[in-house]
C-alpha cells in the first residue's frame, strides 16, 4: 500500500488561479524530494514538477534502507515518455504538442519489496486554452468577482478585453499569472458579451468569448423555501442544526428548526426574523433567530439553472470563534401533505455518543400510508453496537414547513429523529433526544433518507446492483491526540455478480498513516433483496467489514462493522458519461464546464472547516480565489492525486474523485498537527 507523506509532496501550484504560474525547468539546482512516497525517495533537479513541450526531465529514486542494491522498476501513465531507464534514474521526455496542459503520472517501484513506491504528478504546459464557461449572473451595487483561467503557457502572461466590453464597474485585476479577475461592484443591469484574450511569454495566445448577466440589486442571491442542515462545532462540542427556511425577496428569513448540542436540544422551534444578505458574486451570510439564540452562516451558491433559480448552496458556521463546522442549503421541491411519507426507504447517520466515540448508523423500512414502519433492519457501530438488528416505529406526517419526526426501536435502543422534507425521494434527519447531564445516548447525529428505488417486495435487489462504479465516502474519528480523525475515500469497480466480487481502491487519513489507493482486489460482497449488503476487504491489515443500504443502483448508505470507534458514510453512484469531451480511451475528463461550490462534508473534528466558491476544473488543475491545486486524473476511474493548496490552511496532498459532471469529492489527506478532511464539490 502507499503512504502518503504530505510534507514531501511538492506538485506544481499556481500562486494565483491556475497552472500558468507554475514554474519550468529553469530553475535547476537544489535538488529535494518529490511525490507522494512509502519507502522510496524520488527527486527531479531543483524539485521541477512541471515543463513545456519537448523539454526533459530528470528523475531519480533511491529505495530508503533498503537491505540491497536492486532499486526501483519505472512506469508512466499519461503524456510523455521514459527513456535511460536504470534502477535508480530515468529521464521523462514531454510531447511535442500539448494543447492547454497535460499530466503524466511516474511511477518508482522497489524492486525489493513492491510495497514501496513513490509516484509524482509532471504537468506540461503546452498552448494556453481557455475553456468556456458560464459566469455567475452579478447585482447591481453587490460586489462581484470572477475567474477566468488559462490552462497551460509560459508565465507571465498579459490579459486584454479583446472584443466587446465588461459591465460599467467591472475591470480586470492585472495578473500577470494563468489566471485573471473580473472584479468591481456593477452599475447597470443588462446582459454584456465580451472576450478576453491571455498572451503568454511565448507569445501564444487563447481567447475566451464571455456573457456576464448583471440583475438589478437584490438584497439576497437566493430566495425561496431551502430546507437546511448542518453538523460541526460550538464551543469545541459537537452540534447538530437542522431547519426549513423560506428567504423573501427582501432577505427577511422565516420559518422552523432543530437543534441540539451537549447544553441543550430546541427541537421544533419557530424562527423569528432573520435575515439574508448578499457578501460578494454568489456569497452572503444567513442570520437565523429564534428563541433559543442566533445561528449565522456563510454561504456560498450554486450557481442558477437555466431559468435563474439557485438549487442549493454550501454553508459554514460563523457564530464566534469558537465554532466550526459545515452545511448544505438545498431547494425544498417536495409535495408537503398531510399523511406521513410512504414507501420503502433507506437512511445514513454520523454521530457522537455523548461519551465523544464517534459511531454510525444505516438500516432501511417500509412506511405505511399511517406511518408505521415494517420490514425494518439496521446496523450500528457504536458503544451499543447492532448487526443486523430488526427495527421497528413510526413516521408521522410533515407539518407545513415539511416537518415530522422519526421514531426508531430496535432491541432496548431508541432513538427520535425530526426529519425535513428536501424533495418526494429525500429528506435530511437528525437526533432530537433531550440533552441531559447523565449519560446521552447521542450528542450529535444527522444524516438523510431516501426513497429505495421501486417496490422492493416486488423489485428485489441483487448482487447486480453494484454493476455500475460508485465513490465510497467514510467519515470517523478514534479518540487518541493522535490521530484524531480517520477519512477514507475509494472506488468500487468490476462488480462480479455472479461471483460476488468487486474491486476496491481505497485512500484513507490520519494524521500517523496516510494510505493512498490501496488495493482490495476480487473482495467478496453480497447484496440482499431488500437493498442490505455486506462487503468484506481483507489485506496484510486484517479484515473490514462493511454494510451497505441501498436506494439503487450502486448508491446508499455504508457503516464499518468491525470498527466500533465508527467510520461510516456514503456510497455515491459514478456517472459514466457521454461527458461533452471525453478524453481518448476513457470517460473522465480533465475538464468540467462551469464553476463549483466546496464546502466540507460532515466534519469530524473543530478544524480546519473550509468552504469555497466558484472552484474551477480545468486541464487538471483546480482554480479559484481562495484555492489552487493540480492533479493527475486517471481517465478510466475518475481519481486524481494531487495538492491542494488554500489560505489559510496551507498546502495539503489531496485525492480527487469525479462523481459525475455537476459533482467531485475530494479526501485532503492528514498533515502533522492536521487532520484529514473530505469535501464535496457541487453544481446544483
Amino acid at each position: 500500500m502507499t503512504v502518503i507523506r504530505s510534507a514531501r509532496v511538492l506538485l506544481c501550484l499556481s500562486a494565483a488561479f491556475a497552472l500558468g504560474a507554475c514554474s519550468n525547468n529553469s530553475n535547476r539546482g537544489v535538488t529535494s524530494t518529490v511525490g507522494v512516497d512509502t519507502g522510496v525517495a524520488l527527486t527531479t533537479a531543483g524539485s521541477v514538477t512541471s515543463l513545456l513541450e519537448t523539454q526533459t526531465l530528470g528523475l531519480g529514486a533511491t529505495v530508503e534502507n533498503a537491505s540491497n542494491s536492486a532499486g526501483v522498476t519505472w512506469s508512466l501513465i499519461g503524456v510523455g515518455s521514459l527513456t535511460d531507464i536504470t534502477t535508480t534514474t530515468a529521464t521523462y521526455t514531454s510531447p511535442t504538442t500539448v494543447t492547454g496542459a497535460a499530466t503524466a503520472l511516474i511511477t518508482a517501484t522497489s524492486v525489493a519489496n513492491p510495497t514501496q513506491l513513490a509516484s509524482v504528478a509532471l504537468i506540461v504546459l503546452g498552448t494556453p486554452q481557455i475553456d468556456a464557461q458560464t459566469l455567475f449572473p452579478a447585482n447591481v451595487d453587490v460586489a462581484y468577482a470572477a475567474a477566468v483561467s488559462a490552462a497551460g503557457g509560459d508565465a507571465p502572461f498579459t490579459w486584454t478585453v479583446a472584443s466587446g466590453a465588461l459591465p460599467p464597474g467591472l475591470a480586470l485585476n492585472g495578473s500577470t499569472s494563468g489566471a485573471t479577475s473580473i472584479q468591481g461592484t456593477p452599475t447597470a443591469v443588462g446582459d454584456y458579451n465580451f472576450s478576453l484574450t491571455a498572451v503568454d511569454s511565448l507569445s501564444r495566445s487563447a481567447t475566451v468569448a464571455l456573457t456576464l448577466v448583471v440583475h438589478p440589486q437584490t438584497a439576497c442571491v437566493i430566495a425561496g423555501r431551502f430546507t437546511l442542515v448542518f453538523t460541526g462545532f460550538r464551543g469545541g462540542a459537537a452540534a447538530t442544526h437542522a431547519a426549513a427556511i423560506q428567504i423573501s425577496s427582501t432577505g427577511v428569513i422565516t420559518g422552523e428548526q432543530d437543534y441540539k448540542d451537549p447544553h441543550r436540544t430546541t427541537p421544533a422551534e419557530i424562527l423569528t426574523s432573520g435575515t439574508c444578505v448578499n457578501r460578494e458574486t454568489n456569497t452572503g451570510v444567513l442570520t437565523l433567530n429564534a428563541p433559543s439564540g442566533q445561528l449565522v452562516y456563510n454561504f456560498a451558491a450554486t450557481p442558477p439553472d437555466s431559468t435563474g433559480v439557485i438549487h442549493s448552496a454550501q454553508l459554514q458556521l460563523i457564530s464566534s470563534g469558537a465554532d466550526s463546522g459545515s452545511g448544505h442549503l438545498a431547494l425544498q421541491d417536495a409535495t408537503i401533505t398531510a399523511v406521513p411519507p410512504s414507501g420503502n426507504f433507506a437512511f445514513g447517520l454520523i454521530g457522537v455518543e455523548g461519551s465523544g466515540a464517534h459511531f454510525g448508523t444505516a438500516g432501511r423500512f417500509t412506511s405505511s400510508t399511517a406511518g408505521a414502519l415494517s420490514a425494518g433492519v439496521v446496523d450500528s457501530n457504536g458503544t451499543t453496537a447492532l448487526n443486523g438488528a430488526a427495527l421497528s416505529g413510526t413516521l408521522t406526517a410533515p407539518d407545513a414547513n415539511g416537518r415530522g419526526t422519526l421514531t426508531l426501536l430496535s432491541g432496548t435502543q431508541t432513538f427520535t429523529l425530526a426529519y425535513y422534507l428536501v424533495d418526494d425521494g429525500k429528506m435530511v434527519l437528525i437526533d432530537i433526544d433531550p440533552t441531559t447531564s447523565a449519560s446521552v445516548a447521542t450528542t450529535r447525529m444527522a444524516g438523510q433518507m431516501t426513497a429505495q428505488v421501486g417496490n422492493v417486495g416486488a423489485t428485489v435487489f441483487d448482487n447486480a446492483a453494484l454493476a455500475s462504479p460508485s465513490i465510497m465516502s467514510l467519515f470517523g474519528a478514534v479518540q487518541t491526540a493522535e490521530p484524531i480523525t480517520v477519512m477514507s475515500m475509494g472506488r468500487l469497480s468490476n462488480a462480479d455478480a455472479t461471483a460476488g466480487t468487486v474491486d476496491v481502491s481505497l485512500d484513507t487519513s490520519d494524521q500517523d498513516l496516510d494510505v493512498g489507493a490501496e488495493p482490495f482486489t476480487g473482495q467478496s460482497y453480497a447484496i440482499a433483496a431488500n437493498g442490505r449488503g455486506e462487503l468484506n476487504l481483507a489485506d496484510t491489515s486484517g479484515l473490514r467489514s462493511l454494510v451497505l443500504y441501498l436506494d439503487g443502483t450502486a448508491n446508499g448508505y455504508v457503516v464499518q462493522q468491525d470498527n466500533p470507534a465508527g467510520s461510516a458514510g456514503l456510497l455515491e453512484a459514478q456517472f459514466q458519461g457521454p461527458y461533452a469531451s471525453p478524453p481518448p480511451g476513457g470517460v473522465f475528463p480533465p475538464t468540467l464546464p462551469n464553476a463549483f461550490v466546496s464546502g466540507t462534508a460532515y466534519p469530524q473534528s473543530s478544524g480546519p472547516i473550509t468552504l469555497a466558491p466558484l472552484i474551477y476544473l480545468n486541464f487538471d488543475a483546480l482554480s479559484s480565489s481562495f484555492l489552487n491545486g493540480s492533479f493527475s486524473i486517471e481517465p478510466s476511474s475518475g481519481r486524481g492525486l494531487g495538492t491542494i493548496t488554500e489560505s489559510g490552511v496551507g498546502t495539503t496532498s489531496a485525492a480527487l474523485y469525479i462523481v459525475s459532471p455537476t459533482k467531485m469529492d475530494m479526501l485532503r489527506f492528514g498533515t502533522r498537527a492536521v487532520d484529514g478532511t473530505i469535501e464535496f464539490m457541487i453544481q446544483n
